[in-house]
């Protein structure tokens, strides 16, 4: 009977190492996974911060974009007004004579 009980005890004993050992590969586990964690979490802050920058630049570039659209908008506009006024002037040359 004492030789049962010390062949059960060296066997929990065995497993116990066993589970102390599978507790500290997990340790080291949590513990890569607090890392990878906090790195995941900059890298989502950057991109943010990423995001915002490249919406202010694509709010520059439609602007930018937009400026020769309004030049050529204003020179039509310039040669539409030069050509009524000419046509004005012409009916009002021919009307005075």
């Amino acid at each position: 009977m004492e030789e049962d009980v010390r062949i059960a005890l060296s066997r929990m004993e065995q497993r116990l190492t066993g589970i102390e050992h599978d507790v500290s590969g997990l340790k080291a586990v949590q513990g890569e996974i607090r890392m990878m964690n906090e790195t995941l979490i900059t890298l989502a802050n950057e991109l943010k911060h990423t995001n915002q920058h490249l919406a202010r630049h694509e709010q520059k570039i439609d602007e930018i974009e937009a400026v020769p659209k309004m030049r050529l908008q204003q020179i039509a506009t310039a040669i539409i007004a030069a050509i009524a006024g000419a046509i004005i002037s012409t009916i009002v040359g021919l009307a005075i004579t």
